[in-house]
């Protein structure tokens, strides 16, 4: 039996606890389920993680993610592609685009339709690079505005987009660059990304 029929092989044997997750009101309950979960996929593949969640009453999503590491690629889409039909769940590999991107870190709580960007190009890879403008970013706590940052690219782009086409990110305060003209809004990104590639191909 390989790893990938031993996932879900345990996965259908314990579906149900996962489907009901979001009407157990005991934390500590839902927490337990939750490790449970992850040490089984772990036994998989342990740069792998998971998120569930869905409308009740309606299919829930198990979305296998690799948190952007295009090292585990293969492991995702390889566990992914080997999931059996499950009535009541979509098996997704890697995070997709959210039509919801605001994403809170902390103190920092982003709003792609508040943020804009400048493309960079580097000489050293193809990917693209991105200076995001911010209204009042604090330059004291960079790196979880990095963070947040990446996970509102997550939803912009969706997980594997955002891993193999943005290379590099660096922020700045919008008050920085009065020609706001010349900036494109973030929400963009996606449409930028995609003519982008399709003039990189032409």
């Amino acid at each position: 039996m390989t790893k990938e029929e031993q996932f879900w092989n345990w996965f259908k044997k314990n579906e149900a606890q996962f489907f009901f997750l979001n009407q157990i009101d005991d934390g500590d309950e839902k927490e337990r389920i939750l490790d449970e979960l992850l040490a089984q996929l772990h036994i998989y593949c342990d740069k792998l993680y998971f998120e569930v969640g869905g409308e009740p009453d309606q299919k829930q999503d198990l979305i296998i993610t690799a948190e952007g590491n295009q090292d585990f690629f293969e492991q995702v889409e390889l566990l992914v592609r080997q999931a059996p039909h499950l009535e009541h769940w979509n098996v997704i590999a890697f995070k997709p685009i959210r039509e919801d991107g605001t994403i809170e870190i902390d103190d920092v709580k982003l709003n792609p339709e508040t943020m804009w960007f400048m493309p960079l190009n580097s000489k050293n890879s193809e990917k693209l690079g991105l200076r995001i403008y911010i209204d009042n970013y604090s330059p004291a706590e960079t790196e979880t505005y990095l963070r947040a940052i990446y996970l509102v690219l997550d939803n912009l782009l969706g997980e594997k987009s955002n891993a193999l086409e943005i290379g590099y990110v660096e922020v700045e305060d919008l008050d920085t660059y009065p020609q706001k003209e010349d900036l494109i809004e973030l929400t963009k990104l996606a449409r930028y990304v995609s003519w982008k590639k399709n003039r990189s191909a032409n």
